[in-house]
């Protein structure tokens, strides 16, 4: 009954201003801590492509922190209710939604690929035009804070630098979802951590790659940790690597 009535456009407009206008209040009413900001500054003001990688649980206000006035920021959002709410909320702070899936299985057992290569290339011509590209690359589904390859070859396809980024906030409430997703409430403090852009080198190798892959998990997992206890707050723990077995 809910995702019925959640499929009507109306209620997706307005449980999209909703979420735009909540994540504005929390964005003026907050006192943020912005930390190890100048390399995205200089990149911003350069107006040259990038891509902004956070982790699928910070996915409300990281969506509002590239700074306005400058390059285009798009996100890819899912082919999904939940995607289209989300999309409508990102129109609120000017982020354009690129829609696209993961990969499908058909009934006869095949793989349908086609949203996610008219997604990726759409993302590609993002970037190329110089717009700078928000991922989540432990989304849409996870493991939690597990590093997936789809921004690793968009950079590479691209030639721009990863950057990663994640917040916290000491009022919140944290969801015990795959993603233990942060809601964020208003009138409190907050941190906003960059860090320095990483590039991939031309003709990168598959060593090449797994480093990338590694050095953005690593550093994803790092500064939300850092965010999370400077916020006076429990940190939010990664799911176990991929293969771990449990004791």
């Amino acid at each position: 009954m809910a995702r019925s009535i959640l499929s009507y456009t109306p209620v997706q407009m307005a449980l999209g201003a909703l979420m735009g206008g909540y994540m504005a209040l929390v964005q003026h009413t907050t006192r943020w801590e912005v930390r190890r900001a100048d390399a995205m500054r200089a990149i911003a003001a350069e107006g040259k492509g990038a891509i902004g990688a956070f982790w699928h649980g910070r996915l409300l206000m990281s969506i509002a922190l590239w700074p306005k006035r400058t390059q285009q920021t798009a996100i890819l959002v899912s082919r999904s209710v939940d995607g289209d709410i989300i999309a409508r909320a990102a129109a609120h702070h000017k982020v354009l939604g690129i829609r696209g899936s993961t990969r499908k299985r058909r009934r006869d057992g095949s793989l349908d690929d086609k949203g996610a290569m008219s997604a990726y290339r759409a993302m590609v011509r993002h970037l190329e035009e110089d717009g700078v590209m928000a991922i989540t690359p432990d989304g849409p589904k996870g493991p939690r804070m597990r590093v997936t390859p789809g921004a690793i070859r968009l950079a590479e396809a691209t030639g721009v630098p990863i950057l990663a980024v994640t917040w916290s906030i000491r009022a919140r409430k944290v969801f015990n979802s795959w993603d233990r997703f942060v809601l964020p409430f208003p009138f409190s403090r907050g941190v906003i951590i960059w860090s320095e852009p990483y590039f991939l080198p031309e003709k990168a190798s598959a060593q090449d790659r797994e480093a990338a892959r590694l050095w953005l998990e690593e550093t994803l997992i790092t500064l939300t940790r850092e965010a999370d206890l400077a916020c006076g707050v429990e940190p939010v723990e990664p799911a176990p690597p991929a293969g771990a077995r449990s004791a």
